[in-house]
């Protein structure tokens, strides 16, 4: 017979494993801007502990090293882009206007995690094989998902026929370049502006008469609840 657990054992069970999560996010954002600002190789892990005002001890308690921090802060930003479940999306909104979503999620964690999506492109190379592996798998989980999205358009006449594992990568890859060229183009675009080009330069070209149809209604529908809204 399993023994049931008090009240209070599983409320301290919660708020210790709140107060871990707390502190490994804590960690790993300190670590992150260390990275970024000095550069991985120089950053040690005494430097972190001395960023955040805690012991080193305290940092091997979360973390094994310097590169499990470093991984699992590149990893959370991944599992940001895979609770967006882009299938529901797919299956909710229909496949055009998952794809629109999808360019508007790329480019707004592009921008909420541009130090992580820098050192992805800098410092991945330094993890160990199996961790790259771990992340390739992910990535490689998201851009299927964004694949499908696009075979789907294609598949109910509302896209012309393309590579749509090419596509997809163009559609990753025009979010990351949010973040590391957003010195060049935050200038000039807002973010929901840098999407509504990425819309020009991605869907719209790639439309068929039927896709271009469904793309103005849906436009049309999405002003007139903007109006509406205001108007209350």
């Amino acid at each position: 017979m399993s023994r049931l657990m008090p009240a209070n054992e599983g409320y301290a069970d919660q708020r210790s494993t709140s107060v871990a999560e707390r502190r490994t996010e804590q960690i790993a954002n300190a670590a992150v801007d260390l990275f970024s600002k000095r550069g991985y190789t120089r950053t040690t892990i005494e430097d972190i502990s001395n960023e955040i005002g805690v012991g080193k001890g305290l940092i091997y308690r979360y973390f094994e090293d310097k590169r499990d921090v470093l991984f699992r802060a590149l990893c959370a930003v991944l599992e940001k882009y895979k609770k967006e479940n882009i299938i529901a999306l797919l299956e909710q909104m229909g496949p055009l206007a998952a794809l629109k979503r999808v360019l508007t999620i790329n480019c707004a964690i592009a921008q909420e995690h541009a130090q992580e999506v820098l050192l992805a492109y800098r410092s991945t190379k330094d993890l160990m094989s199996e961790q790259r592996h771990q992340i390739k798998a992910i990535e490689t989980g998201i851009v299927g998902e964004i694949r499908q999205c696009l075979e789907a358009c294609i598949r109910e006449g509302l896209m012309h026929p393309f590579d749509a594992r090419i596509m997809a990568y163009q559609y990753v890859m025009f979010g990351h370049t949010w973040a590391l060229k957003n010195w060049a183009f935050s200038k000039d675009f807002t973010v929901s502006e840098f999407v509504a080009e990425g819309e020009k330069l991605l869907i719209v070209p790639f439309l068929t008469g039927s896709g271009r149809r469904k793309m103005k209604t849906a436009g049309t529908r999405a002003a007139g609840k903007k109006r509406r809204a205001q108007a209350r």
